[in-house]
């Protein structure tokens, strides 16, 4: 559990921040309280809010930057959002912004990996005096350890123990590795300090630390993999940050540099797998690691890789370019755009149109078509002019039994005035084609002849039925915003995760629009 006391601002600048991130899908307003007229749910702008904090810590015109910012954060969905908006509270108690009458912000974020909540409140208590701020970090992080149980003089004894474990050939090593676990670390006479949230935790003799030091041969083999990793995600990085990031995410890897922030002179990798620290430059120097390409040169060569695949496979789905570029660059295509940390590049139209296209072949041909009428009715409703393009199958797709065993028990236990509609609600589709009736289940994706299968087909023959399917055309040729509904509405859910056909993005419901090619 992580909390962050972010920036204070003179102008609550963090609320734009968040409520831009609700704004786009990416976060939750989760709570408002004290905000005079103001409630969720009412029609407000964030300059309203802004401007509500702003007056309210006017009571103290003393106070230069009146924001209070704090974000909360766990590993993974270790807590729920309300599991961490109580912790917030409990938080807010202890350092002293929890009194009656103090206005609270809390907004849940859902744009990263880790469950995370953001809180803004004033500087200012509801009597117009400053909320105490001294040794804010050092009390932050005690009250933390408090709410979650935990104690520091326990955890730097297991930090210890566990940087034991490691192989290193160097005190810097040892210490490079608790780094890695947030200790601050220097000499001091004969000792090695560890320091955490501005106290010194524990205190460990340097000849202990050399004693441990191991003789071991370094892993060859090892830093031939690690150097291939670190060479590929450099070129996928846009800074140092980000690829520390990477390396720490995906590998267990931890790069640790010595010298100055802006020009360091040298690293070390801590490989938390193999527990071992190796020398950076025995892996790749370091002015070759922080040799960063330009956003520019890094999305040429994701066009120039993207029209490579779609030389190799003209069939080449979203989903699975998806699969390349994550393999090969960390990235994927989202809504028809690539994106490196906050940068983002569009696709030529070509390549979209071409992606688009092929995503609808590979939604038509999951339906499993068996003859040429078949394939004639699914390009139909699904407006594709390639039809060539779609392969019949030799046998009928596996999904055709549940189809029509649901259908049956649809037959027998409907009236014939309310079969049609009861069809519909169940997220099937029918179709009259040269006196054959056909049934396409969007949900199974399967298509069948329902004269084939002894469906009582002559029961939607019914004058009743003939009315009812008349005036929502469901016996004619659908046009692409009917197809829109029923997919919408088959069973399975919109957000089936096997869906290919969602062109352009993985969570993109076409319109109808692009359905056209």
């Amino acid at each position: 559990m992580i909390a962050t006391i972010l920036p204070s601002s003179a102008n609550f600048h963090a609320v734009e921040y968040n409520e831009r991130k609700v704004a786009q899908g990416r976060a939750d307003l989760l709570e408002m309280t004290n905000f005079g007229y103001i409630a969720i749910g009412d029609a407000y702008t964030w300059e309203d809010l802004t401007s509500f904090l702003l007056d309210y810590s006017s009571k103290n015109g003393r106070i230069k930057y009146p924001q209070f910012h704090l974000a909360i954060s766990c590993r993974g969905n270790e807590y729920t959002q309300e599991e961490l908006v109580e912790i917030a509270h409990q938080y807010l108690r202890e350092m002293g912004y929890g009194e009656p009458g103090q206005p609270l912000l809390i907004y849940g974020h859902h744009d990263t990996d880790n469950n995370h909540i953001h809180v803004i409140t004033s500087r200012i208590d509801p009597n117009g005096k400053k909320i105490d701020h001294n040794f804010e970090k050092m009390r932050s992080q005690d009250v933390i350890n408090r709410i979650m149980g935990v104690d520091e003089s326990q955890q730097v004894g297991e930090a210890m123990s566990k940087a034991f474990q490691y192989h290193f050939s160097t005190v810097p090593q040892f210490t490079a590795i608790l780094e890695t676990m947030g200790y601050e670390c220097y000499t001091e006479d004969d000792e090695i300090v560890l320091k955490r949230n501005g106290e010194v935790q524990e205190k460990v003799k340097i000849q202990l630390v050399e004693s441990k030091i191991s003789q071991e041969k370094l892993d060859k083999k090892r830093m031939a993999q690690l150097k291939a990793i670190l060479k590929k995600y450099r070129d996928m990085s846009a800074n140092r940050r980000e690829l520390q990031d990477a390396m720490k995410a995906k590998f267990g890897v931890s790069l640790v540099f010595l010298g100055s922030k802006d020009s360091p002179y040298g690293y070390l990798i801590v490989d938390h797998h193999t527990k071992a620290v190796f020398k950076g430059s025995d892996v790749v120097k370091v002015k070759e690691l922080l040799q960063f390409q330009s956003k520019e040169e890094r999305f040429k060569q994701v066009d120039a890789f993207i029209d490579q695949m779609l030389d190799d496979n003209i069939n080449l789905t979203t989903k699975k370019l998806n699969r390349l570029l994550r393999r090969q660059f960390g990235t994927k295509l989202l809504n028809g755009s690539v994106r490196y940390g906050d940068s983002t590049y569009q696709l030529p139209g070509h390549i979209l149109t071409t992606l688009r296209s092929n995503d609808r072949r590979a939604w038509l041909q999951s339906f499993c078509p068996t003859n040429e009428q078949e394939r004639h009715i699914l390009c139909t409703i699904g407006n594709y002019s390639h039809p060539e393009r779609i392969t019949i199958q030799s046998t009928p797709g596996t999904n055709v039994s549940k189809t029509v065993s649901h259908l049956r028990y649809i037959f027998d236990t409907t009236s014939d005035d309310a079969l049609v509609d009861k069809l519909h609600e169940d997220g099937y589709f029918i179709t009259l084609v040269d006196d054959q009736y056909y049934c396409i289940d969007f949900a199974n994706r399967t298509i069948i002849n329902m004269n084939d299968h002894g469906l009582d087909v002559k029961r939607l023959q019914s004058k009743q039925a003939q009315k009812r399917q008349g005036q929502r055309q469901q016996i004619s040729s659908p046009g692409v915003g009917r197809v829109i509904e029923m997919v919408a509405k088959q069973r399975g859910g919109s957000h089936d995760s096997n869906r290919e056909w969602e062109v352009g993005g993985e969570n993109e419901l076409d319109d109808g629009r692009r359905m056209k090619r």
